[in-house]
């Protein structure tokens, strides 16, 4: 039996370690918290959307970048202390921000997305996997005709592909979704996408890392990977603690870590964090609680219902590796909830509300890094940024493939490794 070592207990390392013990691999997973999920994956959006496939450089994402370092309220925002960091990727960021290579960019995030939720819902339906997981879709909405009119293109382009969706007028969108009758006077109108889905990330996880225990997969928790071991140029293991640990094959699946472990094997990750925040509620008494998760496109937010909870989430920020809570950005995720759910505001006490931040792993052309890297035995899959929820059972699922040598269900050209 062939050993696998995975390196990062989240949701692109947890997913990994089931496919390949569902394989009949023998799968170590290390993660150097105490836990499962207790980073990025933790309170994230909740959100799994193949509707919101187009990546963050879209074309004029520099100009909203500059202004951004004097707008505390911008929906992207640049810090200047993160400049030094963010040169060289930053300029990869820009040069993927063509019209032509954000398209082809986009569709090919849809495309993995797509895969990705056909992988999820078998999963949810055989391992019987409770994490809070609600069908209702996502419903984008707008305050003019003219903010409507780029989403509603795209959405017409990813039809081509199987996205699904419905353009709703104002009267529409408070029918799907009642609690946007505050604002009902405000709206333009809507896109709803039926065959999004939400749910507790870190449920998710932890209901997975079960199952994958019992299969016969071992996890290692509080356990520090300090570096992948070679020999003839083949990885062959990981070192902890200073000891090498063999494996036949390793994967890095660390998130933003997989950055710094990649480098000491001379494998550069044009990979970054970008912060995001949230905010949850306990909304178990909240009257006239939305049942769909409503986007703003605009401000990069949305209000999401997780069973009887209610989070906002939102905003990137391109601050390093900075995991400080700036109350600023946490005041934009509660003028989103009042702006849009005045009604539903005034029941939640700001007092009450749990604040989280995150660091997403950005990749500088929008697509995540899976498949073999430069070294042979060596794996990655890593940099899904704002996607990672939505991409994580299909990027698993194509990285098992790929390492068994098994032809891929999607083409895997677009995520290769080795761009």
């Amino acid at each position: 039996m062939r050993t696998v070592s995975v390196i990062g207990g989240g949701l692109a390392g947890v997913s990994v370690c089931y496919e390949l013990v569902s394989r009949g691999y023998q799968t170590v997973l290390y993660e150097s918290r105490d836990g499962i999920a207790l980073e990025t994956s933790y309170a994230n959006g909740a959100m799994l959307t193949p509707s919101m496939a187009d990546p963050w450089n879209a074309p004029g994402v520099h100009r909203h970048l500059a202004a951004s370092l004097f707008d505390p309220r911008s929906a992207m925002k640049l810090r200047l202390k993160a400049v030094p960091s963010l040169i060289g990727w930053g300029r990869q960021f820009l040069r993927h921000s063509t019209r032509d290579r954000h398209e082809a960019a986009t569709r090919a995030c849809f495309l993995l997305g797509q895969h990705s939720m056909r992988r999820t819902r078998e999963l949810r339906r055989s391992l019987s996997l409770e994490y809070d997981a609600a069908t209702a879709g996502t419903l984008k909405v707008f305050t003019s005709p003219a903010a409507m009119e780029g989403p509603l293109a795209l959405a017409g382009r990813l039809a081509t592909l199987g996205l699904v969706f419905e353009a709703l007028d104002a009267a529409k969108t408070v029918a799907t979704e009642p609690a946007l009758a505050g604002i009902r006077d405000n709206i333009a109108g809507s896109i709803r996408f039926p065959d999004d889905e939400t749910g507790d990330a870190r449920q998710f996880c932890e209901r997975l890392v079960a199952t994958f225990v019992e299969a016969g997969g071992i996890s290692r928790t509080k356990t520090r990977v300090d570096g992948i071991a070679t020999e003839k140029g083949r990885a062959v293991g990981v070192y902890v603690g200073g000891r090498l640990e063999p494996a036949d094959e390793v994967v890095i699946a660390a998130g933003n870590a997989s950055v710094t472990l990649a480098r000491k094997l001379g494998i550069a990750l044009p990979i970054r964090p970008a912060k995001g925040y949230t905010v949850t509620f306990d909304a178990s008494q909240l009257e006239g609680a939305p049942a769909i998760p409503i986007v703003d496109d605009a401000r990069h937010t949305a209000i999401v219902p997780i069973g009887r909870r209610l989070r906002i989430v939102g905003t990137a920020e391109f601050a390093g590796n900075d995991l400080t809570i700036r109350p600023e950005r946490i005041e934009n995720l509660f003028s989103v909830l009042s702006e849009l759910m005045p009604g539903v505001a005034r029941q939640l006490p700001r007092s009450s509300a749990l604040p989280w931040a995150g660091l997403r792993p950005m990749s500088a052309d929008g697509l995540p890094f899976i498949g073999p890297s430069v070294i042979p035995g060596l794996y990655i899959n890593a940099g899904h940024g704002h996607l990672g929820w939505t991409l994580a059972s299909g990027s698993a699922h194509l990285l098992a493939d790929l390492l068994e040598g098994r032809p891929p269900a999607i083409d895997p050209a677009p995520y290769r490794a080795t761009r």
